[in-house]
């Protein structure tokens, strides 16, 4: 029998408006949580950070300078609003405003039900004179089932024992949150909130059960060595998860932190992954594991022929980490085939252990049918946006090709129904020259893609000169006059 998977997600969200006089940097992350009293009902938290920088400041009457940005919060499903709130975030006041700098963070939360919503965010800085809004629109998810579940994964700059209750205090612990999921080289330590619920009414009383944590790439789904904990935890209505990682060794890349529990059976019975971002020039390639393996004892070591398995190396980019980007970049500048060989082995069997010839040729094939596809003068298929999507993320379920609408450049919409473990996810495609069959990717609403909120701008820049623009009521870019428009109805309603 099929085991129920609870998830949630934290997402973030960069977003940046063209004002008169500054550009207001705002990011915003969110988290589902569930309170499981009877009667109670989960409730999202958001988290909104704002760039000091970015915002207009003015005297009050003590003589100190403040900011005050304006922030509407809707949560619709269809027509019908199911929350509001509107309110003023007012910045901590200094008395110079020469050289502002820093960052501060607003935290509201909001009751939803169970179901799937659209969040609208709108905020706009009060004291900048062309009070243009920027405004997102994010589908989130509240599912909190009977069955064992996890709340989002949050990850925190600072955690401290509450004192006073306020918005940062959450099961008797003040949570700092991280502004954005990136690690620099100087964060070596990554430290998270998460909370487990009904593991006493799924399993009973007296019942164990185990956690696992661990570190897995973005790209491959495939586990990082020497960063996997388990734990074996008691049942409770509701556990609270504060721990901390060591990250040192961890190899620049995009990852997910997972949380797992698993029964006694070893069955999987709550599921939940947490995006971020490490930059770590200190690591490198272990070269005495792949001199530890003999080439003519593996598959890769029949490929004797140097611009052959350069070439398959090139292929894997698209699901590569950033440092196996760097490392086989390097390596394929060299005449060192017996270390391509180790490499190329090494790669797949991360991928697949039990059969990385097997993984290989599968991942080829596809290789062959993007470069039939999406090859562009002087560019193979795989490495195109189009083929590189494609090979992450496999075949799209809807794709909107938009090649003759009057007044745009030829685009491509595609849409993903599922991607990984997201829903409804959509990914946009432009080129200026359709001769070229090189359409570049330039806006996606998936975890760790390209995401920009101005994309219509792109595709109808066409038709209009840049000083036509204005801005609509919402504070969406109008690109002034086109002829068709298509592109966001495309966009909202695939088909």
């Amino acid at each position: 029998m099929k085991k129920l998977l609870a998830f949630c997600f934290l997402a973030f969200i960069a977003l940046q408006v063209k004002a008169q006089q500054k550009n207001i940097n705002s990011y915003i992350s969110y988290g589902t949580f569930n309170i499981t009293e009877e009667g109670s009902t989960p409730y999202l938290e958001t988290y909104i950070t704002f760039d000091c920088s970015s915002l207009v400041y003015t005297m009050d009457q003590d003589g100190q300078y403040e900011a005050s940005i304006n922030v509407t919060v809707l949560f619709k499903q269809g027509e019908s609003i199911k929350n509001y709130d509107k309110y003023v975030v007012v910045s901590p006041k200094v008395a110079d405003t020469a050289n502002i700098s820093g960052f501060f963070m607003d935290v509201q939360r909001y009751s939803l039900a169970n179901g799937e919503y659209t969040m609208e965010v709108n905020i706009e800085d009060a004291n900048n004179i062309n009070k243009n809004p920027l405004k997102v629109e994010e589908n989130v998810i509240v599912d909190f089932p009977e069955n064992i579940c996890f709340s989002s994964i949050i990850a925190l700059e600072d955690y401290m024992p509450t004192e006073t209750v306020n918005a940062y205090s959450k099961n008797g612990f003040d949570l700092i949150p991280m502004i954005m999921p990136y690690y620099p080289e100087s964060l070596n330590r990554l430290t998270f909130y998460a909370e487990i619920y009904n593991s006493k009414k799924a399993l009973g009383e007296n019942e164990k059960y185990l956690l696992n944590t661990y570190i897995m790439t973005f790209e491959s789904n495939t586990r990082v060595d020497n960063h996997f904990f388990s734990k074996r935890m008691n049942v409770k209505d509701t556990e609270v998860i504060i721990n901390t990682i060591d990250i040192s060794n961890l190899p620049s890349g995009n990852y997910y932190l997972v949380l797992e529990a698993r029964d006694r059976n070893n069955d999987i019975i709550g599921y939940n992954q947490f995006f971020f971002q490490r930059s770590n020039s200190n690591y490198q390639i272990d070269a005495l594991a792949l001199a530890s393996i003999d080439p003519s004892k593996v598959f890769s070591g029949n490929i004797d022929n140097i611009d052959t398995i350069r070439e398959y190396i090139r292929t894997l980019e698209a699901i590569s980490s950033q440092i196996e980007r760097e490392y086989a970049l390097s390596l394929i500048k060299t005449d060192d085939i017996q270390t391509m060989q180790q490499y190329f082995y090494s790669f797949w069997v991360g991928r697949n252990a039990l059969s990385p010839d097997i993984a290989w040729t599968s991942y080829y094939e596809q290789v062959k049918r993007v470069n039939a596809s999406f090859t562009a003068q002087r560019v193979k298929g795989y490495q195109t946006d189009r083929g590189i999507v494609f090979l992450k993320y496999g075949a799209p379920d809807r794709i909107v090709q938009n090649h003759n609408e009057p007044g745009a450049y030829p685009y491509e919409i595609w849409h993903y129904y599922t991607l990984d473990k997201q829903r409804n996810k959509k990914f946009v495609f432009m080129t200026r020259d359709i001769a070229t069959n090189d359409f570049q990717l330039i806006h996606s609403d998936a975890i760790g893609e390209i995401n920009n909120n101005r994309w219509t701008t792109e595709i109808y820049s066409r038709s209009y000169s840049p000083f036509m623009e204005y801005y609509n009521e919402d504070g969406s870019v109008n690109p002034g006059i086109n002829y068709g428009d298509e592109a966001q109805d495309y966009y909202d309603n695939p088909r």
